[in-house]
């Protein structure tokens, strides 16, 4: 019969064990994720149940796809020059108990790149069985410090902390000699711009209409918790038990505001984050199955995944971070087809998407996976008030790269044909020069 031609061709087969014809084997691997340190190593173990030895198998470590070779053995030897080449020298196989088809692979000088899944892969004759792993790279959480960064850093804070106190002395000279004005005697417009000279825009700044942005609950995961303002949004204290690949882009929730047009721009706190999803996406994209985060599926997202800041292009597009942002903005001019994000940490630019824009486009959030509590702090919206409170243009020019506001220095925009109510429009101070304002290298 046919079954019996199988048996015979099977009993063949010169390296396949009859353990692998009498009994159903398994290949197994760890249950969980298997947590590495940036620059350390990560070992990834896998074995065959019931014990059977695994010298003369096949055995092949890879990444998502079969020929993704991260480590390979065969013919009873490790078989260099067959991974690729981002593995090459930084792998080895354990077989210190391979006659128990036990083995292990070890990764140095772990990457961020090395984040992900890896498939361990046992084959005798036609037989084979496979495992999926998951490998999870992190920082160290005490990262080697280089003694001549911190000294740096230390005359950059002395140097900081003297300006500061420069500025103040400045400031309370001009206050005594009676050259700042207080806000409370704002007479008229006219009259307030001929003490206050504000700076007209230079060719290297944008104008901005900053949006108070809130979360639309309607669109939000269910795993997904919102607090009662909607600014907060955080995954819930748990993770699932099968994550897969594409899983995590389901973990999201959009803005209630839409943008048909204009310029528009908020900002986002991230400090505290391993992971996370920021950018706009078309208010008609499909939130069902899949999802690609892509501008040919109508996403302009930029995350952080890994230890990995990438703007998610077709392919990805990694970018390269100095100084980790704490906080980040997102502009919009949508007439010009460009979506930029910035690092309003150190005031500079991460990434533009530059595209032709149709329909309605809303801003875009993902605070990433709970990962055990190591990524449990909150994705904030920031309030931006002292860009929004009682003005009553629609557009304000605002330096790129960003600059912050003085904290002490601020001037009110009212349009001349609109009554004054001084008691209404009061500002801390007003000061007819910008001296303060260019020591401090701030904005008035």
């Amino acid at each position: 019969t046919f079954l019996n031609l199988l048996a015979m061709l099977l009993l063949m087969q010169p390296n396949m064990p009859l353990a692998f014809l009498a009994t159903k084997i398994h290949l197994t691997g760890p249950d969980r994720p298997i947590a590495a340190s940036l620059g350390g190593e990560a070992v990834l173990p896998c074995h065959l149940s019931p014990r059977m030895s695994a010298e003369n198998m096949e055995v092949r470590w890879f990444r998502s796809k079969y020929s993704e070779v991260v480590h390979l053995y065969h013919d009873g030897q490790d078989q260099y020059g067959e991974e690729m080449p981002e593995y090459r020298r930084r792998t080895a196989l354990l077989k210190d108990d391979i006659t128990n088809g036990r083995v292990f692979l070890r990764i140095r000088n772990v990457r961020p790149s090395d984040d992900g899944q890896y498939t361990c892969f046992f084959q005798s004759g036609v037989s084979y069985e496979e495992a999926l792993l998951e490998l999870q790279v992190a920082e160290p959480f005490f990262p080697k410090v280089n003694p001549s960064k911190v000294a740096l850093w230390v005359i950059l804070a002395l140097l900081a902390v003297l300006m500061v106190l420069a500025g103040y002395c400045f400031w309370s000279r001009h206050r005594a000699t009676g050259e700042v004005t207080k806000g409370e005697n704002l007479g008229g417009f006219d009259s307030m711009f001929k003490r206050v000279s504000v700076p007209a825009p230079g060719s290297d700044s944008v104008t901005l209409s900053p949006v108070d942005v809130t979360l639309d609950p309607d669109t939000a995961h269910p795993n997904l918790d919102l607090s009662e303002d909607r600014k907060h949004v955080s995954h819930g204290t748990w993770d699932p038990p099968n994550k897969s690949e594409g899983f995590e882009h389901d973990i999201w929730v959009l803005g209630a505001e839409g943008f048909a047009g204009g310029r528009r721009y908020w900002e986002v706190e991230v400090g505290g984050k391993i992971g996370w999803y920021l950018g706009v996406c078309r208010e008609s994209v499909s939130r069902k199955g899949k999802v690609t985060l892509t501008p040919e599926d109508g996403y302009w997202v930029v995350w952080l995944k890994g230890g990995v800041y990438q703007a998610l292009t077709s392919p990805p597009t990694s970018l390269p971070m100095s100084i980790k942002p704490s906080r980040v903005g997102i502009f919009l001019d949508y007439e010009a087809g460009e979506v930029s994000f910035y690092n309003v940490t150190d005031r500079s630019r991460l990434f533009t998407f530059t595209d032709t824009f149709s329909g309605t486009l809303r801003p875009y959030f993902s605070p990433g996976y709970y990962v055990w509590g190591t990524n449990a702090a909150l994705l904030k919206i920031f309030s931006l008030h002292w860009l929004t409170r009682r003005h009553t243009s629609n557009s304000l020019r605002y330096p790129s790269p960003l600059v912050p506001p003085c904290p002490q220095l601020k001037v009110l925009l009212i349009p001349k044909d609109q009554p004054q109510n001084p008691g209404q429009y009061t500002y801390q101070i007003l000061h007819k020069n910008h001296d303060f304002a260019n020591l401090l290298g701030c904005k008035i």
